[in-house]
């Protein structure tokens, strides 16, 4: 084999997980479900478009869905360009602990649907709740602490209207810069869209790539941004570059105000 054959040879491309845990309990049900539904299909593509010029990383996609218990909506992790978003409906309580356990089965290389490290970059975790959970979150959370994936992983959570339970959410997140409460639909729709692109652009680039993207995000509360000697994880470059995306967006919280805020005007109240 000559040296031309060697490198005409592609390097094998690393995969990066995304992972969406949607709540279509009852709360959800009407204008806030639609509007879940709208955002995550239009995304896609966009996603897709990110993988397809992303020469070191492929993006797939797994999604479940949680009421009175946790559903996955894809036996398998699928490639963007074949994932197609089926439109969830609303009904029933909130077993957000459920959802955590089958997120802690998923997180593995050998039983579940990561790779081994060299294989797979850190997942993504996306959650998307208006309530709190009607099960044993807490007990399932200190399950999936013990998960090496989810320890790397990045964790994004969307609070939907002042009744989510923000300090939950902050708890699966592990950061309240990761928890981004929204109060309409548009906002809701927007926080979806960005988080979803933000953390696929972030996650699946080389640590150089990643870190100069930090540089030019708005620091915010992370520490992050020009001139900083601390080596940032992904998850706050994820935050950071999110909310510097928000910023302008009404409708929109993030981390110590998503925690408190309370809006007169909240229009899923």
């Amino acid at each position: 084999m000559s040296l031309t054959d060697y490198e005409l040879t592609p390097a094998a491309r690393r995969t990066l997980h995304m992972f969406f845990l949607v709540d279509t309990s009852s709360s959800m049900s009407g204008e806030k479900i639609a509007a879940v539904n709208d955002a995550i299909r239009n995304v896609m593509p966009i996603v897709n478009s990110i993988g397809d010029d992303n020469p070191d990383a492929e993006i797939v996609v797994a999604a479940m869905k949680f009421d009175s218990s946790a559903t996955w909506l894809t036996p398998t992790p699928m490639n963007t360009a074949d994932f197609t978003w089926t439109d969830q409906s609303a009904c029933g309580c909130t077993a957000m602990g459920e959802a955590c356990l089958e997120l802690n089965a998923k997180f593995s290389h050998k039983h579940g649907f990561l790779k081994s490290a060299s294989g797979s970059y850190a997942p993504v975790a996306i959650m998307l709740s208006d309530g709190g959970p009607t099960d044993d979150f807490y007990g399932a959370m200190a399950t999936l602490d013990t998960n090496a994936w989810f320890k790397h992983s990045t964790r994004i959570a969307i609070a939907i209207g002042n009744d989510a339970d923000t300090d939950v959410l902050a708890r699966f997140t592990g950061n309240p810069e990761l928890v981004f409460r929204v109060h309409n639909i548009d906002a809701l729709k927007a926080v979806i869209k960005l988080a979803v692109i933000t953390s696929s652009q972030v996650c699946s680039a080389s640590a150089s790539i990643a870190v100069a993207t930090a540089g030019t995000a708005s620091a915010g509360t992370t520490g992050l941004g020009v001139g900083s000697t601390t080596t940032p994880t992904k998850a706050s470059m994820a935050a950071s570059a999110i909310a510097a995306a928000v910023d302008d967006i009404s409708g929109i919280d993030v981390g110590d105000a998503a925690m408190i805020e309370s809006m007169d005007f909240d229009e899923f109240n």
